[in-house]
């Protein structure tokens, strides 16, 4: 019963019901245990290696929470970028620590504000996999003008292989063909990024 009672107190209030300032504490008494010492450096420890600081569940669903919460409000400040750099440093944030690759459509209306983020295809991306008629059925569905494409490299290395420059090529021309623009292409990896329009590549 003791143990029972431990158990009731450690847990009364569930992360699901804390406000982002109580999440914050309980996260820095956590951090102090582990001679951590801010928010930001756990967030960077977790980038490097996410077995680098060992939180018990609590913390863990909270670091979460914080989280979520810090990639919706990139989410919202995606919506306003209109450059290739500030979209691609986004991505970087949002998919590089993934384990396997991911190809995502990123859709754009008129205005350039994003109405959609659709993972079209996981696992090693090839043209011979990828189905072309997924990245536009995105664009589609959502009534897009234009389109992002973005995968990471889960080695963070950014040279581009011959299966993207080649997917790329073939996307852009059907993209010709339907009259939706194909903006840019990234691939993003240990938080860095590669633009294919930057790099002349498209």
């Amino acid at each position: 019963m003791t143990n029972e009672i431990k158990k009731i107190v450690k847990q009364e209030v569930a992360v699901s019901e804390m406000d982002r300032d109580q999440l914050l504490d309980y996260l820095k008494d956590q951090l102090q245990k582990k001679h951590v010492d801010t928010i930001d450096e756990l967030f960077a420890m977790f980038k490097d290696d996410l077995t680098s600081v060992v939180l018990d569940d609590k913390g863990m669903q909270a670091y979460l929470a914080i989280l979520r919460d810090e990639l919706a409000s990139k989410a919202a400040d995606l919506k306003s970028l209109n450059s290739s750099s500030a979209v691609g440093q986004y991505l970087a944030d949002k998919y590089s620590g993934l384990k396997q690759e991911e190809l995502h459509v990123i859709c754009v209306n008129n205005a350039n504000k994003v109405v959609s983020d659709t993972m079209v295809s996981k696992g090693t991306i090839d043209k011979s996999i990828v189905d072309f008629r997924a990245v536009f059925r995105a664009a589609i569905e959502n009534n897009a003008s234009g389109f992002f494409l973005a995968h990471n490299h889960p080695s963070g290395k950014l040279t581009p292989s011959s299966a993207d420059q080649d997917l790329v090529e073939k996307l852009y021309a059907v993209s010709k063909l339907m009259r939706i623009d194909f903006i840019d292409n990234f691939i993003v990896g240990n938080g860095r990024f590669l633009s294919f329009r930057e790099e002349m590549l498209m």
